[in-house]
């Protein structure tokens, strides 16, 4: 037995893991993962703002929201984040969660009614990540 230790994991080893582990999981309950991608575009088609999350066990999980620069402070992340809200509650979803870091934006998700319910500090040995969630 060995431990292998690399930061550029062939795509099939890692996906076997992560299969293997929703392999176990299903023995619990069923494992019904579902990717969730938005955009917004300009008018050329271009990519200014995004949301990557996946939904699961009646979770949406929201892993990244980008806006451009441009095109913050005008409606775009919150538009993301709603639509990906109700296309959550159209596959079942009862509740949302995200998380932050310090200097990025936890006062934008509480407006859109999630709420903290944990931290950790040190990361840069600066910033602290913090976790939100809510009911939808």
């Amino acid at each position: 037995m060995k431990i292998n230790l690399t930061d550029t994991p062939a795509p099939q080893d890692e996906e076997f893991v992560i299969d293997s582990l929703w392999a176990h999981n299903h023995k619990y309950d069923a494992v019904d993962i579902h990717p969730l991608f938005l955009t917004i575009t300009d008018d050329s088609n271009k990519i200014v703002a995004g949301l990557v999350a996946r939904t699961w066990w009646g979770g949406l999980e929201v892993q990244y929201l980008w806006v451009s620069d441009y095109y913050r402070k005008k409606g775009y992340g919150r538009e993301l984040m709603l639509r990906a809200e109700q296309e959550a509650l159209e596959r079942g979803c009862h509740m949302a969660y995200v998380d932050t870091f310090s200097f990025q934006a936890q006062g934008f998700y509480e407006k859109l009614g999630y709420r903290p319910y944990g931290n950790l500090d040190g990361y840069a040995h600066k910033h602290t990540r913090i976790y939100l969630a809510k009911k939808i």
